[in-house]
């Protein structure tokens, strides 16, 4: 029998670690000083896997008052630290609230380098279907995208503040440190080539670290090491790694802590309040620090009420609106095809917020507490005056999407509802470059619905589609099937 994993994990319920239990407890912790009959009605779900989905959506309705953002941010967050637990290599098991207090010393980690030696870089380059995009024909691509509604106006125009000051590309008096470098979506690459000093920390996987220390660069790589192999695991040998990296916090550069480390199932949620403790030991230490997160778009999310007449209006167009399309609503019951935004949810001021409840159930409920969680950080990060980048990212053709053979063929068959997927490559430069452009924008108000640190984004078009996505979502699939078995998308 293999050894039981130690760092942070999962409680032990009844003699076993329920991710579904303790995920179902912090969501319904996180509603019950703001709607205590729905944080009663998610405590006791009895198929968390299925239902999931409707209270992280209902979650995001409430938010829509701005005080409520940020209770259920703080409650959520509390709630995780206080029900996970480190697990120390003794067996001792101790709640993170308590762990963390005082982080227990430990230097076992040495620092490497890498310095670059390839050209700079110095202005921003998008790989979009067979050319690379920059300048003028960037500019227009980025308004192409705007009028066919694939990203929002605000993320546009972060993108062309740095295409239009590319100076700002080498962050110079700023050190960025990436928790799970080498995501597939992850900025490493084009900020290398920006000659921006980075700080890679990854799990000690040989074929990683090949790969990120061969990477084109005019900027600095520095990395861990534990016994002079590359690499650390996050959620492990977290004591270590925070030992390490606030050594490196202390000095005149400002730090970004970008946040990509990813797990399968209920590791995820746990690499994720790992890093979570990481983040949230910054930014006591250093409140200049600014914390950088890529969001999903198959989540919930508050959206301006500008998306929301765009979409009504496109599905009110002959395009959306067709026979062939209120045929199959009414033969369906109504369960194809409703229009997206059938109402929407007034904040403090009074303005009017739509809810797009874009959760692909299939990705399950880990998942969606994980990604959870780094939006709860970046609502408190924004109510405490602080800088955050906080980009909803589009959905792109990843590793992870193309060998799940339901999404892949979902995603095949989106353009058929005006959304577009992106590769890989096209996503991290736009992302980078919006983390630039966040970094060097006036830093927002405080006073600022929380929730509006989400709305300059690159959602692919989910936003302003005319269909209440799980309506379309089968469709979408029987369209994109055909093309996802002969590999075209």
């Amino acid at each position: 029998m293999a050894a039981e994993r130690h760092g942070v994990r999962f409680p032990d319920v009844d003699g076993r670690r329920s991710s579904s239990r303790t995920g179902a407890d912090i969501v319904a912790d996180s509603l019950v000083r703001v709607d205590g009959r729905l944080a009663g009605q998610a405590r006791q779900a009895t198929e968390w896997r299925k239902d999931y989905a409707e209270y992280f959506a209902a979650s995001t309705r409430v938010s829509a008052l701005a005080k409520d953002s940020v209770a259920i941010a703080e409650h959520g967050l509390q709630s995780a630290w206080d029900r996970l637990v480190f697990r120390g290599a003794d067996g001792t098991q101790t709640p993170l609230t308590a762990w963390a207090r005082d982080l227990p010393a430990d230097d076992r980690l040495t620092t490497a380098h890498v310095d670059g030696d390839a050209e700079r870089l110095t202005r921003v380059e998008v790989p979009y279907r067979g050319q690379v995009l920059h300048g003028v024909a960037l500019e227009r691509q980025l308004r192409e995208w705007v009028r066919r509604g694939i990203v929002e106006q605000g993320f546009a125009d972060a993108v062309q503040s740095v295409v239009e000051q590319p100076e700002r590309l080498a962050l110079d008096g700023y050190e960025v440190i990436l928790l799970g470098a080498g995501a597939e979506m992850g900025p490493i690459e084009p900020l290398l080539r920006w000659g921006v000093r980075v700080v890679a920390v990854d799990v000690p996987n040989p074929a990683i670290w090949e790969r990120l220390r061969g990477l084109p660069s005019a900027g600095t790589l520095t990395y861990p090491q534990l016994d002079d192999v590359p690499g650390v695991d996050i959620g492990a040998d977290l004591p270590a790694l925070a030992g390490w990296l606030s050594a490196r916090w202390s000095g005149d550069r400002i730090p970004i802590l970008g946040s990509h480390a990813y797990a399968d199932g209920a590791a995820h949620v746990e690499v994720n309040l790992a890093a979570d403790v990481l983040a949230r030991t910054l930014t006591t230490a250093r409140p200049d620090a600014v914390l950088s997160y890529l969001h999903t778009p198959t989540d919930s999310f508050l959206v301006p009420s500008d998306a929301v007449a765009e979409a009504r209006e496109r599905g009110r167009s002959r395009r959306w609106n067709s026979a062939a399309h209120r045929a199959a609503a009414l033969a369906s019951g109504r369960r194809l095809f409703r229009p997206a935004y059938p109402e929407t949810y007034a904040d403090d001021t009074g303005r009017a917020w739509g809810l797009s409840d874009t959760l692909v159930p299939i990705q399950g409920p880990n998942y969606a507490l994980a990604k959870r969680l780094q939006r709860w950080r970046a609502v408190l990060q924004h109510s405490a005056g602080r800088r955050i980048s906080s980009t909803v990212a589009p959905a792109s053709w990843t590793r992870s999407v193309t060998k799940n053979r339901v999404l892949n063929s979902v995603y095949a068959g989106a353009g058929a509802f005006g959304v577009e997927i992106f590769q890989p490559d096209t996503a991290r430069a736009l992302g980078a470059a919006k983390l630039v452009a966040d970094v060097h924008r006036p830093l927002a108000s405080a006073d600022a619905h929380p929730e509006s640190v989400f709305i300059d984004a690159a959602h692919g078009g989910l936003w302003r589609q005319p269909f209440d996505p799980r309506t379309a979502l089968g469709v979408a699939a029987l369209i994109g099937g055909p093309k996802a078995l002969f590999g075209r998308r």
